[in-house]
């Protein structure tokens, strides 16, 4: 940091909440990114939940020497849900942006968005384009660029449900990332758009929800965010608490869309992304080579109990045909019968989507 004399009103344009849990090798980077923004008026709540290495102290460093930043504490969850909650009721800031600890900000990432939403005026959500590395530096001219919209989607303000068009012309693999967007936060507050406390896989069932009752959404074609891959993360392999978790998160979605006038374009987008998470994680011949079946059972009859297999049917219907063909054996597969599942996916499914994908 450099020895400018920090200003921060009471209410700042932004909120930055970043996720500082068990991250200590990186933490020290994503803390940087924040502070040195050339955009100087926003305030940072570093939620760290009980840890065993150095994140809370780090976080803590930097509340010391830099008055933005915020630190507050929580027990446990082991999942970034209960931070961005934290974020959504105590952020004094008019917009709410996330960070895990893993990650980083482009350092300009604030004042870009500034200049936008001085374009836009007040929108619910402004979204941009982010990069993924696996390495402590992106190497820009081989990496992997990421977005919902297209260039051409700068010039619009446009509704939540629209967004889901926009973006689901990419065959409905919508990206769901939380980080991806900027959100007005009393948006958030009036319509308790809260995440799933203790859940992975927040982002799956979260962006549904937000996008449904967003009125006015703006795209920002700029790269602003650097997401770490990194072995160990909660979500870099799967697992059998995330095929359970992935499940709960299923059952929110359906419950919700059960209740809801979803107009029939953006109901079979949601249904063909809703499902293509299901079946990745759960049938995927790589993905879920360390889910047993007794794993995959309990998931699945969370998903189907009650009125679920209803529910599930109704999403199902409104899949591509490949989707549809497996219903009747993933309910078989609940039953515990999951070898006639897990040959379409291996032989059939994920070959023919391969396939299709070279073409």
């Amino acid at each position: 940091m450099n020895g400018d004399v920090i200003l921060m009103t009471r209410h700042p344009l932004f909120t930055v909440v970043l996720s500082g849990y068990q991250t200590e090798p990186y933490l020290q980077k994503a803390l940087d990114s924040i502070a040195n923004q050339t955009f100087r008026d926003f305030e940072v709540i570093c939620y760290v939940e009980d840890c065993t290495d150095r994140s809370l102290e780090m976080c803590q460093a930097m509340a010391e020497r830099d008055p933005r930043f915020i630190v507050a504490t929580g027990p446990k969850s082991g999942a970034v849900a209960t931070t961005r909650n934290y974020g959504i009721d105590h952020a004094s800031g008019q917009y709410l942006a996330v960070i895990d600890g893993d990650d980083w900000l482009v350092p300009d990432m604030l004042e870009k968005l500034a200049g936008k939403l001085e374009q836009t005026g007040e929108v619910d959500v402004l979204t941009f384009a982010a990069v993924s590395t696996e390495k402590e530096n992106v190497d820009w001219d081989h990496v992997k660029r990421f977005s919902n919209f297209r260039q051409s989607d700068e010039a619009d303000v446009f509704s939540g449900l629209d967004a889901v068009r926009r973006s689901g012309r990419n065959g409905g693999a919508i990206q769901n990332f939380t980080w991806l967007s900027i959100y007005r936060v009393a948006f958030l507050r009036e319509h308790r758009l809260y995440q799933s406390d203790g859940l992975l896989m927040e982002d799956y069932e979260w962006n549904p929800r937000v996008w449904f009752f967003a009125k006015r959404v703006a795209y920002l074609d700029q790269v602003l965010y650097v997401y770490r891959r990194r072995p160990g993360s909660l979500t870099t392999e799967t697992s059998p608490r995330i095929v359970l978790d992935l499940a709960r998160q299923f059952r929110s979605l359906a419950d919700f869309a059960e209740g809801r006038d979803i107009p029939g374009d953006v109901f079979s987008i949601w249904s063909n992304q809703w499902i293509s998470v299901l079946f990745w994680f759960m049938f995927h011949p790589v993905t879920s080579r360390k889910i047993s079946g007794g794993d995959r059972n309990k998931a699945l009859n969370v998903i189907l109990s009650g009125d679920g297999t209803k529910q599930f049917r109704r999403i199902l219907s409104h899949a591509s045909r490949p989707k549809r063909l497996a219903g009747p054996l993933i309910r078989l597969a609940a039953k515990g019968f999951q070898l006639p599942a897990k040959a379409y996916f291996r032989s059939l499914y994920y070959p023919m989507i391969e396939r299709r994908g070279k073409k």
